[in-house]
């Protein structure tokens, strides 16, 4: 297990003990992780200053997506929540629910129009107005304004190659102490991710610890090749997919 208290559907992430809580919050201060050797199946990453460049990681990333469909779902605890997000590119139809503790709020883009109910309260119709093509609950689409939020700037390796779901991923992960300034460092920081040969971030798995002791998992997966997006009960009037 990546470590004994997370609830898991990822690849675990060795090393936790050992980390340098006293070192400053200034400067992150990186855990070596060993780099594999390159072989014929491993997936190609964007390289800089001797580390993987994260920040065209998560560009490559956003691209890839910008013509595909998609569900994307991101569960975070610390406190616990989830969003979902499917893109139907083609009918150009995009859902997002966002679930914290028990309120579940949902909301639909199409044709111009964005729908919301503000929890999945069978009693409570939902509203419509018109949109300006912005999702509501996520910076993003793909989850790159989120990615960009949590991983860390530089200090990712590629640890290896894994075959998933038909398809080869590559592997980058980094040990960090001290990350972060001002009123919310992290005193620890474990990060994993998983990349295809499209530069789709397929899944990941971010981990870190608070000076107050707080615990925050981030974990993402995207699964591409939907065809439709679910319509929830509340929805089945407005005849999305007629």
């Amino acid at each position: 297990m990546f470590r004994p208290l997370a609830v898991v559907v990822l690849v675990a992430l060795a090393g936790c003990s050992g980390l340098g809580f006293g070192l400053s919050a200034d400067t992150p201060s990186v855990t070596p992780v060993p780099v594999a050797t390159p072989d014929a199946s491993a997936v190609e990453v964007p390289r800089a200053n001797g580390s993987v460049d994260i920040d065209r990681v998560v560009a490559g990333h956003d691209a890839a997506l910008a013509d595909r469909s998609y569900h994307r779902r991101v569960v975070r605890s610390g406190p616990q929540n989830t969003r979902d997000v499917w893109v139907d590119r083609e009918r150009d139809i995009v859902r997002v629910r966002r679930s914290l503790g028990p309120v579940v709020d949902d909301a639909i883009l199409a044709d111009g129009t964005r729908y919301r109910v503000a929890s999945d309260d069978p009693d409570r119709a939902y509203v419509s107005e018109p949109s300006n093509a912005t999702v509501t609950y996520v910076p993003s689409r793909s989850g790159a304004a989120r990615l960009r939020q949590v991983l860390l700037d530089d200090g990712y390796q590629r640890v290896g190659t894994v075959r998933r779901g038909g398809r080869n991923l590559a592997v980058l992960a980094v040990n960090a102490t001290g990350r972060g300034e001002g009123s919310d460092p992290s005193i620890a920081v474990q990060s994993r991710l998983y990349v295809d040969a499209d530069g789709i971030v397929r899944e990941v798995d971010h981990w870190e610890r608070r000076p107050d002791g707080t615990e925050i998992d981030f974990r993402m997966q995207v699964t591409t090749g939907v065809e439709r997006v679910p319509v929830p009960w509340w929805a089945e009037d407005i005849g999305l997919y007629g």
